[in-house]
């Protein structure tokens, strides 16, 4: 059904084998459909330190299987309506390879939207913050928003709530781009009340994730989001954080990235001396 090794991987990840197991057996240059279904014939070829106990129940079940590739096919809109979505392998080269190091990218990144944001050549700024923002911290996000847009960037984020929200609605209300890195896959955005926002980014801007249309989201995969954020965009512009928070996970990764950080007065010394700590250079909230 499936002879793309490329598909293969992807339909085996999505039916639940471990990214770690599937990556193994690319790189041993084999069938994988045939591999991974004969797992008892194969293992002298496999370390077993690559599977799962998981992984080692799904091998058994190749009938299964072949009717999850049938029923995702026929029924997943992400295969339905193809004319703007595609697949990003970590082994091709293409956009996302392009930006993002090996060690960073997962097997497989989705997108939705205008591809062409992630070309290399462009500006990215990631504008992050609190989910729960002051009023204050709503006008610098506003007026940033718009001082980056003016020269050009494309506003990166993570759809959350508060600043996320606010930095993805001041580009599309002032007809800039924007890219949005999902927590989710395409079916279940989060939060839901941003259901309507993602749609729209879809269509002038992207929508990208590494979680599959029959993957699930973890705790941990709202960290690897804020890994792929800093990853791709240039500059990393911080209003609002705790020493404590999902932002403050960025800040790192960017500066693990060694990406150019940017924050506005935080109004607490702690925190401040938190970013700056991690490579950050404090910025005039009315910079034009």
């Amino acid at each position: 059904m499936v002879t793309n090794i490329r598909s293969q991987l992807f339909f085996l990840k999505q039916f639940g084998f471990s990214e770690k197991f599937l990556n193994h057996i690319y790189d041993l240059k084999v069938n994988p459909v045939n591999c991974v279904f004969n797992l008892e014939k194969e293992l002298f070829i496999i370390n077993n330190s690559f599977l799962t106990p998981h992984d080692v129940i799904l091998a058994s079940k190749k009938d299964e299987f072949n009717r999850f590739v049938k029923k995702l096919l026929e029924e997943d809109d992400f295969f339905k309506n193809k004319s703007n979505h595609k697949i990003f392998f970590k082994h091709d080269t293409n956009e996302l390879t392009k930006i993002l190091p090996k060690d960073i990218m997962p097997m497989f990144m989705y997108a939705k939207g205008d591809i062409s944001l992630l070309n290399e050549r462009k500006k990215r700024i990631a504008i992050i913050g609190t989910r729960k923002p002051t009023k204050r911290s709503i006008e610098i996000a506003n007026q940033l928003s718009i001082s980056f847009l003016n020269q050009d960037y494309i506003i990166v984020s993570g759809l959350a709530e508060g600043i996320d929200t606010i930095s993805h609605q001041v580009a599309l209300d002032n007809n800039g781009k924007t890219i949005a890195v999902l927590p989710t896959n395409f079916n279940k955005i989060y939060p839901v009340k941003n259901k309507s926002l993602a749609q729209e980014i879809s269509k002038s801007g992207l929508l990208l994730t590494a979680v599959g249309p029959k993957e699930n989201t973890y705790k941990s995969t709202f960290l690897e989001r804020n890994k792929y954020v800093a990853n791709i965009s240039d500059i990393i512009l911080v209003i609002e954080t705790n020493l404590k928070s999902g932002t403050m996970n960025t800040i790192r990764n960017a500066s693990e990235a060694n990406k150019k950080i940017l924050f506005v007065d935080q109004g607490d010394k702690s925190i401040n001396k938190k970013i700056f700590d991690l490579g950050g250079e404090m910025i005039d909230e009315n910079i034009e």
